[in-house]
């Protein structure tokens, strides 16, 4: 090899030597740069003290604050306040402090920090850039103490609930009435959901509530539509039995006072009850199978007859009605009402469109059943009742007679038909 050639071949491996160290160099200055870049990019915005650029908690910006700096931006805006419960002009504050509401701040604004700061670098640096087109909102949340609200709502609904009264009727020297009271029942439920909704939401105020109405059964003025003296009937006893005399006064005690709404009917078992001590009957003779025994309940035949009668006079509907077995020596025949605990009941209905009420008195050896009603409903009629004889037995035809203003007979109906055994000899 001549030694031009040496020379030539020389020159190129330096030249390739010193291509080598530059790339060398260069690599290691680009790897010198780069590093210098990422430090500086993770110094001065992933890992610096301050919440990274588009974040924002609710609609609170706080890109580039640090934690205190958010926590007095954030703890002065958003503030739990207080909610007013609306009705009737009347309004009850639910505070914060009622019901231990408060703001999770602390944990969002970490949260809000924390978001380019993980335990991923990779993650983090997704997030910044991602952060370049869309914001990041962290919501900020709510607690408070679910005991405490239930027992706020409780003591809002004691002062606005009323609890329904039906009018009532009395009779004493003269008809009076005791007026009937609308109820409200606060709807429990519609106001947490709506208190709950109002915290979740963050808009404090007024909250209408919603109070259900209880309309009464019987109104001040259905009350006041009993003004007159329907039907009465007396019947006479004797006060020597002391145990009927009882049984008597129990009886028209629990059968009396008693309202009756256009269209209901009255039972007279339903309200004496069954005839026995707990009920508050005495031993009395009674009749049974034609003839008279002792028993539990004896008289209280006398007081629904006595209302049956006063049930004639003033044109109530009669639904069930039975004669005793034998005549009865308080009332005459065919205007006898029979009731005992094996179903044999003495029902009737008001038919009217006004109510009716039912009084019976009991003092001095008499029983007094009275029916009030409406004055115009006060029929004009007669109550006649045709005896006669089947197979020897004594019977009657029941009838009532309407009348119109001038006395002429416009109706009879026929009531009921009563057949009696023989008494025993």
């Amino acid at each position: 090899m001549s030694k031009s050639t040496q020379k030539k071949k020389g020159r190129l491996e330096s030249l390739k030597e010193n291509k080598k160290r530059n790339m060398v160099i260069g690599c290691i200055s680009a790897v010198i740069f780069l590093g210098i870049i990422i430090n500086h990019f993770n110094t001065n915005h992933l890992y610096n003290d301050k919440i990274a650029k588009h974040i924002f908690i609710d609609n609170i910006d706080v890109s580039n604050l640090t934690k205190d700096e958010a926590l007095e931006v954030v703890g002065n805006k958003k503030q739990p306040k207080s909610m007013y419960l609306i009705y009737e002009n009347t309004n009850h504050e639910v505070s914060p402090e009622d019901i231990n509401l408060k703001y999770n701040v602390k944990e969002t604004i970490e949260e809000a920090y924390n978001y380019t700061k993980t335990d991923s670098y990779f993650e983090n640096v997704k997030r910044y850039f991602a952060l370049k087109t869309n914001d990041k909102i962290i919501e900020l949340k709510a607690s408070y103490d679910e005991a405490k609200l239930s027992e706020k709502i409780q003591a809002v609904s004691k002062a606005i609930n009323v609890e329904m009264v039906d009018a009532t009727v009395y009779v004493s020297g003269g008809i009076g009435v005791t007026p009937s009271k609308v109820g409200k029942e606060l709807d429990i439920a519609s106001t947490k959901e709506n208190i709950i909704k109002s915290i979740k939401e963050k808009k404090y105020g007024d909250i209408n509530l919603k109070v259900n109405l209880k309309q009464p059964k019987v109104t001040t003025k259905d009350a006041q539509s009993v003004n007159a003296l329907l039907g009465q009937y007396t019947t006479k006893f004797s006060t020597g039995l002391s145990g009927r005399v009882h049984n008597i006064r129990t009886a028209a005690y629990k059968s009396s006072n008693v309202l009756l709404m256009p269209g209901e009917v009255y039972s007279y078992n339903n309200l004496t009850g069954d005839r026995n001590r707990s009920n508050g009957y005495k031993g009395a003779p009674v009749i049974i199978n034609g003839g008279l025994q002792d028993a539990l309940g004896g008289g209280v035949c006398q007081v629904s007859t006595t209302l049956y009668n006063s049930v004639l006079s003033s044109g109530m509907e009669l639904v069930s009605i039975t004669n005793h077995s034998l005549a009865s020596s308080y009332a005459p025949l065919g205007r006898d009402a029979m009731v005992n605990d094996g179903g044999t009941d003495f029902k009737f209905k008001n038919p009217y469109s006004h109510p009716v009420f039912v009084k019976t008195t009991v003092g001095n050896g008499t029983v007094t059943s009275s029916i009030y009603g409406n004055a115009g409903d006060k029929p004009n009629l007669d109550i006649y009742v045709k005896t006669f004889k089947i197979n020897g037995r004594d019977a009657a035809d029941t009838y009532r007679i309407y009348k119109d203003s001038n006395g002429k007979v416009i109706k009879k109906e026929y009531v009921d038909r009563s057949v009696y055994k023989r008494p025993k000899k």
